[in-house]
């Protein structure tokens, strides 16, 4: 049912004029009234349900429209749209992202419903029991699969007003081709299946291109311009695939015939693979697809009595049974139909492969080439095959496995990558490789991530025809020739410490992924491209960067900008903005000018809410440091308060985080809850030392919160520290070296460092001791090297010192920290006769994704900071558990 809602006319200012370019300054929608502190009240649980999550969706060409949803945590979601100039608004419950049409009318897919609605008359068309649709932009037409009342699927293709312009009867699937001109589509009879080819540009029956086939089920993949088509179909997900190639123009269909090939390895079948998925060349010269082993009953394959852990083994057993034994392996092979030509890309010796642009070359690696190692990855040689001679070459030896490293160009020539400190690039057609920034002068590396040292910044495309490469360093953009010859800096943020990075359209969900490699976008630096831009002080907005000019500023605001959206007019796209204590809203930006277009959470008006203020300290080596200090909601500078500091590593970015209020938290803890409460929160940055995690994290916290006493706002004899994971980690640490924090809260925590380098890692099945060179603890060296640098920064090599009662929980299925760290921290501390309680969740991972439990987790958190922060000595389990 579609619910149009008009929003009263004294909600916005009076409109001059409904043309597109009126953009305004409007207020947050809201009663003003609510401003006023003796109308608010205090948050509690019960309200918690209120708040939501907001999604931004693309908006219309025109920027007129824009549509979101908002993501509720009882799984009731909705789908607006609504326009940027006046409000009018319509709503679509549990409605999924949908498409602006031409014609000025949006369709979306809510609840098997599909939903016609025209923009301007707010008149809708429905069609009950729909199960999936497409939209051809270039043919003006709606394709959606319908089930009648008698159980039957009929595919309905109507045009952009709704209507019918045919039906077709018994359809099962279907597959729109890229540009929109073809569609693919499967009837299901109860004898033969047939598979149909139909033009959209025209009205002519559909070509028959399979028929009088049992297929069950067909998955295509199309040629980018809408010049061919392969497919592969079968009986099941389970069953032997059959390939086929189909050529539109001169409607020739081309069968894969294992046996009529060469090279087609013996008990082999083709089959369906996400990540070995059917692929056309750009020239259609070129079909993948994937192959495995069929499975044969033996008594080979019966489960061995004994595992053997060979010392000289690549992979350690559990590693190699987690990435798949060989014979289980699916394999990429390529077919080349205009020669009927055959090869097996991957194999065992070559398991891991890349395309470069335009398909006309695979590159190739092994994992295991320099194993046994001991970083989370090991470096590989990298070969080169040509795909139209399948001759083989190596071009780079022993080079980083991570595939932002090294990354293929779209048009096809070169292939970039890190390594010695600088970016190269590799030309396939000379075989040559060229340095291209080490004349820059400038580093383009920095801490991108949290817990490992510095790694390259990336790159941001490439331009047409791969004339230059875009990179990033740590604050600017940077277009390099190809040729090795130029290169020219974009922008200025390094003067400033802004971060400059190109603006993404939020909705392009994840990374691109082609195969085990990285697809680059393709950059037009003559026009106007958007970037976002982080500055030091917390501040974050867009610029606009037009060629030859210096980044011009569009929009930098002290609070966290995100979801970038933009529309097809120039200087027109849509943001949300949020503070600490300004949940998101929808902000849409034209010609200089900003726009209130939605607030949500109205209702937090109603509620007293804390604030975020960014603090500087320096720890002892006189690094200078920075924090988040949040403050209690409704407070009151005549009173002192107690304070929990929540740990990791950096959290200063997180300044202008809105978080919903809600007891449903992965980790247990919600800083909008505990200001709520009445608690100060600190989230202080932590600067980790190499072979100190514990005595650094202490050092740091140590000295954030000593910046805090001083400000004289907290009770310095009721502070809490509390972590997860990491956190955890240094939570557990830092209560045995200081006898500042009155209650502690560690979870999924690393407590001995020397059993935690020898635990196998149940998600990945490698050896944990990755974590402990260059990542995360930074020790560098194993434990039997430098055994006093473990015992100093164990937890558990300290237990007996603690002062600070501990509570420990963690999921008892943990594959990330063995929940034995915990239980062997707890045993330690009933040793040492230690006030401690630990929680165990049965069937719950690294974070608790149960609602029970993420509520009984979170409520217990709350309880025990209560307990010794507030003296509420009410809480029994705790009292119990103490005594």
């Amino acid at each position: 049912m579609l619910l149009k809602i008009i929003m009263p006319a004294s909600t916005y200012f009076l409109l001059k004029s409904r043309i597109l370019l009126s953009f305004f300054i409007l207020p947050l929608v809201a009663c003003p009234l609510w401003g006023q502190d003796w109308q608010k009240k205090h948050l509690s649980a019960e309200d918690y349900h209120l708040w939501s999550t907001m999604e931004l969706h693309r908006p219309s060409s025109d920027g007129r429209w824009i549509s979101y949803s908002l993501i509720y945590q009882n799984d009731f979601d909705t789908l607006f749209v609504r326009n940027s100039l006046n409000g009018k608004t319509f709503s679509f419950a549990k409605g999924k992202e949908g498409f602006f049409l031409k014609k000025n009318s949006y369709v979306t897919l809510a609840d098997n419903k599909l939903f016609l609605l025209s923009l301007d008359t707010g008149n809708t068309i429905t069609i009950d029991n729909v199960s999936e649709y497409a939209v051809s932009l270039a043919t003006e037409k709606l394709i959606m699969l319908q089930k009648t009342a008698k159980g039957e699927n009929i595919l309905l293709i109507k045009n952009f007003a709704g209507q019918t312009l045919k039906e077709i009867l018994t359809v099962a699937q279907f597959s729109l081709s890229p540009k929109g001109g073809y569609l693919l589509y499967r009837t299901d009879n109860e004898t033969n299946d047939s598979l149909i080819l139909l033009n959209l540009r025209n009205s002519s029956n559909g070509l028959a291109v399979l028929e009088k086939e049992k297929i069950s089920n067909f998955q295509s993949a199309w040629q980018k311009e809408d010049q061919t088509v392969s497919f592969v179909t079968g009986i099941n997900d389970r069953t032997e695939k059959t390939l086929y190639y189909f050529n539109i123009e001169d409607k020739k269909l081309k069968k894969f015939e294992p046996s009529l090939v060469s090279g087609f390895p013996e008990n082999t079948m083709i089959t369906s693979d996400i990540f070995r998925k059917l692929l056309v060349s750009e020239d259609s010269q070129r079909i993948f697809f994937a192959l495995k082993k069929k499975k044969i009953k033996t008594e080979n394959n019966k489960t061995p009595s004994v595992e053997i852990w060979n010392a000289n083994d690549k992979w350690i057993y559990p590693q190699q049974i987690k990435e798949g034994q060989s014979e289980n392996a699916v394999n990429l092979g390529i077919w080349l139909p205009l020669e009927n030509r055959f090869s097996v890309l991957t194999s065992e010796e070559y398991p891991k492969i890349m395309l470069t642009g335009k398909q006309e070359y695979a590159i190739l690696s092994n994992p295991k080439d320099y194993e046994p190692q001991f970083d989370n990855e090991g470096p590989r040689d990298f070969y080169i095959l040509n795909l139209k001679t399948f001759e083989k070459k190596i071009f780079l030896e022993k080079q980083s496995s991570d595939n932002s490293l090294l990354i293929p160009s779209p048009s096809g020539r070169y292939i970039v990558y890190f390594r010695d400190n600088s970016w190269w690039v590799y030309d396939i057609q000379s075989q040559t490789h060229r340095n291209l920034t080490e004349k820059s002068g400038r580093k383009f590396t920095a801490v991108q991530r949290i817990l490992s040292p510095e790694i390259p910044c990336g790159i941001a495309g490439w331009t047409q025809d791969d004339k230059e490469i875009i990179i990033y360093d740590e604050y600017d953009l940077w277009a390099f020739n190809t040729d090795g010859n130029n290169y020219r800096l974009l922008t200025n943020g390094h003067q400033s410490k802004t971060v400059f990075r190109l603006a993404k359209i939020s909705s392009k969900k994840g990374v691109d992924y082609l195969y085990d490699g990285l697809n680059s976008e393709i950059l037009d630096l003559s026009k106007s491209n958007y970037l976002t831009a982080t500055a030091n002080d917390g501040k974050s907005g867009f610029y606009k960067l037009d060629s030859g000019k210096a980044p011009f500023k569009l929009v930098l605001k002290d609070s966290y900008t995100d979801q970038f959206q933009s529309s097809s007019i120039d200087d027109t796209f849509f943001y949300t903005e949020q503070k600490f204590d300004l949940p998101p809203r929808l902000v849409g930006y034209n010609k200089k000018q900003t726009k209130t277009v939605y607030q949500s959470n109205p209702q937090h008006e109603k509620y007293y809410w804390g604030h975020s203020e960014l603090i500087e300290f320096s720890n002892s080596k006189k690094e200078l440091l920075k924090g988040v200090l949040i403050y209690p909601a409704h407070y009151d500078p005549a009173k002192k308060y107690p304070m929990i500091v929540y740990i990791y590593e950096k959290q200063s970015d997180k300044l202008h985080y809105y978080r919903n209020p809600s007891l449903l938290n992965e980790n247990g803890f919600n800083v909008s809850v505990y200001a709520t409460e009445g608690y100060f929160i600190l989230l202080p940055d932590i600067a980790l030392e190499k072979a100190q995690p514990g005595i650094s994290a202490l050092d740091c916290v140590s000295a954030a919160v000593t910046k805090i006493i001083s400000m004289d706002i907290i009770k310095k004899d009721k502070i809490g520290i509390a972590g997860h994971s990491f956190g955890g980690y240094e939570s557990s640490f830092i209560v045995t070296q200081s006898p500042i924090f009155s209650a502690a809260v560690a979870s999924g925590s690393i407590t001995d460092l020397n059993s935690f380098y020898y635990t196998v890692g149940k998600q990945s099945g490698k050896p944990d001791m990755w974590r402990f060179k260059t990542e995360q603890w930074m020790m560098g060296k194993a434990p039997f090297e430098i055994p006093d640098a473990y015992d100093q920064n164990s937890p558990i090599r300290f237990a007996d010192k603690i002062h600070t009662p501990v509570l420990l929980w963690t999921g008892k299925d943990d594959q990330i920290v063995d929940p034995k760290q915990s239980i062997e921290f707890y045993l330690a501390l009933r040793r040492a006769s230690k006030k401690s309680i630990m929680l165990l969740y049965p069937k719950e991972n690294h974070l608790i994704t149960d609602a029970k439990n993420q509520k009984d987790v979170a409520d217990r958190m709350l309880q025990w900071f209560n307990y010794f922060l507030k003296d509420d000595k009410s809480i029994d389990w705790i009292t119990q558990g103490l005594q």
